[in-house]
């Protein structure tokens, strides 16, 4: 998308010329119009678009001249447009058959800013190069070479080392061992990357193996601790084998709920059952 640029010069007491490069559309519009809403309100009363960069401009861009010229003409001024190329003056003519203000058109800038308050328009001429000092060489005189100079000269031109080119065979043979490298280091490579899917294996497994042991041991804890806190408190009414047949004596001793029989598998088993039978000495020595 192309943009607008808009340059702002004072050429008068109250003449403004506004200088426009891109393309002046429904996208580019409110960028003009931000330029041109305030002069109306201003001591500006003469506006002169310089269109030579304007390479676009719709009706969007037109409408937005036309109100500007509208407001110009209200306090006694108007806005012309300057250098205009083929396409701009012939859609400024189509909208003047319209009901619309025709805008002033100039075919050069000299010509639009005769209508406005300034006398005499003066175009800056390009600066005229300076010259510069340029260094001058000296001359030289150089001696001719003797012989022997140039015998030295031409024997060391011959004993420069030229381009060094290899046997084809010493090239193959290069290009052979380069290949057997690469075949080996690939080899190595996919061996390493197997032994490493297999040590990922190894630790899923392991991380496995954790988490049943985990478990194991969190429900072997609940069951220590409900041995080891007991029945509730009060006279027993019966043994664990039948009815009572009378009063429970203090020193009878409490059974504890067996766990399940299992069959030690591992090292966390054994040390579980240690603890069952150390938490039932415990009750004993309580009761």
């Amino acid at each position: 998308m192309m943009q607008l640029s808009v340059r702002l010069v004072p050429v008068g007491e109250t003449t403004l010329v506004v200088a426009l490069t891109g393309e002046l559309d429904s996208t580019t519009r409110p960028v003009l119009a931000a330029f041109l809403d305030p002069l109306p309100q201003s001591l500006v009363k003469y506006v002169v678009i310089a269109a030579a960069d304007l390479w676009f401009c719709d009706l969007n861009g037109l409408e937005q001249l036309a109100a500007t010229h509208r407001a110009m003409q209200a306090r006694g001024g108007h806005l012309a447009v300057a250098e205009a190329k083929p396409p701009l003056r012939r859609l400024i003519s189509l909208m003047a058959e319209q009901a619309q203000p025709a805008i002033p058109v100039y075919a050069t800038m000299p010509e639009a800013l005769a209508d406005t308050d300034v006398d005499v328009y003066e175009v800056s001429k390009p600066p005229v190069p300076v010259p510069r000092h340029m260094p001058r060489l000296r001359n030289v005189r150089t001696a001719p070479l003797s012989d022997s100079v140039r015998e030295r000269l031409r024997q060391r031109r011959q004993q420069r080392p030229g381009p060094v080119v290899l046997p084809l065979s010493l090239v193959m043979d290069q290009s052979r061992h380069l290949r057997e490298q690469t075949l080996r280091q690939r080899y190595t490579m996919t061996r390493q990357l197997m032994e490493a899917a297999e040590s990922c294996l190894l630790l899923v497994s392991a991380r496995e193996r954790c988490a049943a042991s985990l478990a194991a041991l969190r429900n072997n804890r609940t069951t220590i601790q409900s041995a080891v806190r007991g029945p509730a408190t009060g006279p027993a009414t019966g043994s664990a084998t039948g009815p009572a047949t009378g009063p429970a004596t203090r020193g009878a001793p409490i059974v504890a709920p067996a766990a399940p029989a299992t069959a030690p598998e591992s090292s966390a088993d054994r040390h579980t059952t240690a603890v069952l039978g150390q938490g039932k000495r415990d009750a004993d020595t309580r009761t």
